[in-house]
């Protein structure tokens, strides 16, 4: 398309590609325009609430429950016990062979922390810690496997395998099989191909400090319904009509056009929904690592995620349960406006959100199928675990993730684009 306009008495030729850029220029600012009416007093109050019951829930919890057994034999208690961990453990840091096996089993049988776990028996099980939790609890995990878990009768290392590197690894392999199998989701004919991937795993690990990583983790997953309850506050305006911050008449009957309009509140909207979970998620991080460290990323994730069948370290499969939160954040967030674009009242929209939000949330609960492709679910262990079968094909769950979320999205997508052509404002 050509058109020829006036400027300053000279008739000028606009083509078609300069119309576009002008449109495209038009929509930035309106996404812009649009992302900073969302940061309102509702929205503000919403964002602060969240950050606030993060860090008191952190600060509250990690103070009064957790205490540490310090690099001199001393109790320490609160906050500082991490720190003092962190210190204790650059004594066990290493690389788990044949070597490192032998002068661990010689440290722990005479050390202190031996001791005292003897004499109070509930100390690992009640939020406390020692330096040898980290290596001892993998040890400990090729002789129990699916049994595993925090306490001191599974932190000793009176073990036969444990006099051949080798004997050990193989042991540990083996247990994860047997810890797949004991889960009952795989076929035989799919375990056969977890099992091949078990055995090409790169031994021996890297073993060291990873608490603040490991608290990072829990407190990410425990406080992660507040960014759906955020959402839910802070979206549910974008396409009321009793909201200044919603659509109003001129805005569909604008030179650009409702579509237009309507489509910039979208991307903005998910903008926004994005923004809101990268605040929560900062703040997890920080308050994590200025309380314990963020040491221990470049350690092997089967320290932290025993039966992980991926070659990758704690720092990334960290990353990939981030990807997932954010995945389970932006389908909730685009749920909520639909939700808006549908009911058009501000009070009931955000009524309808959060109970939407709720259901979401407590449906994580159930297994299989709706387990798997529950928003909530997606920011999960199993991201770093879990593989669905397409065919012969082993599909780690966190790819699964990704494409259920462009799957959500679009569907959620098509839904507001429906009902903004039928959008009217009486």
């Amino acid at each position: 398309m050509n058109e020829k306009v006036e400027v300053c008495g000279v008739r000028h030729k606009t083509t078609g590609k300069e119309y576009d850029k002008e449109g495209k220029g038009k929509m930035k600012r309106q996404i812009v325009m649009e992302y900073r009416k969302m940061w309102n007093k509702v929205s503000i109050v919403a964002v602060i609430a969240m950050c606030l019951v993060t860090v008191v829930h952190l600060l509250v919890y990690l103070n009064l429950q957790y205490r540490a057994i310090d690099k001199d034999g001393r109790l320490v208690e609160g906050l500082a016990s991490y720190r003092a961990l962190l210190e204790a453990s650059k004594e066990i840091e290493g690389v788990m062979d044949g070597e490192y096996i032998k002068k661990l089993k010689t440290s722990y049988d005479g050390s202190y922390d031996k001791a005292y776990l003897a004499e109070h028996r509930g100390f690992l099980g009640t939020g406390g810690m020692t330096k040898y939790m980290v290596p001892n609890y993998f040890i400990n995990y090729a002789y129990y496997g699916a049994y595993m878990s925090n306490g001191n009768d599974k932190v000793g290392l009176d073990y036969d395998f444990l006099d051949s590197e080798k004997e050990f690894y193989d042991t540990y392999k083996r247990t994860v099989k047997e810890h797949l199998a004991e889960l009952e989701i795989y076929s035989e004919k799919q375990l056969r191909i977890l099992e091949k991937k078990a055995d090409r795993l790169a031994t021996p690990y890297k073993t060291g400090y990873y608490q603040g990583l490991a608290n990072l983790r829990a407190w990410f997953i425990l406080d992660y319904e507040l960014v759906f309850v955020a959402l839910a506050f802070c979206l549910s305006g974008i396409y009321t009509k009793d909201h200044a911050g919603g659509v109003t008449e001129l805005a569909l009957s604008s030179r650009y056009g409702r579509r237009n309009n309507l489509r910039a509140r979208w991307i903005a909207g998910n903008l926004f929904a994005a923004s809101i979970y990268l605040i929560y998620l900062l703040v997890q991080v920080a308050v994590n690592g200025f309380l314990a460290s963020l040491s221990g990323w470049d350690l092997p994730a089967q320290m932290f995620w025993f039966s992980c069948l991926h070659n990758i370290t704690i720092g990334e499969g960290l990353l990939f349960m981030f990807a997932g939160g954010l995945c389970g954040g932006l389908v909730v967030g685009n749920l909520v406006l639909l939700i808006s674009i549908v009911v058009k009242n501000r009070k009931f929209a955000t009524a309808v959100s959060v109970i939407a939000a709720v259901i979401i949330m407590r449906a994580e609960k159930a297994y299989g199928f709706f387990q798997r492709f529950n928003p909530f679910h997606f920011k999960s262990d199993a991201l770093i675990e879990d593989y669905l079968f397409i065919g012969e094909a082993a599909v780690p769950y966190f790819a699964i993730v990704f494409l259920v979320t462009a799957v959500y999205v679009a569907a959620l997508g098509m839904g507001m684009k429906l009902s903004a052509k039928k959008y009217r404002m009486n």
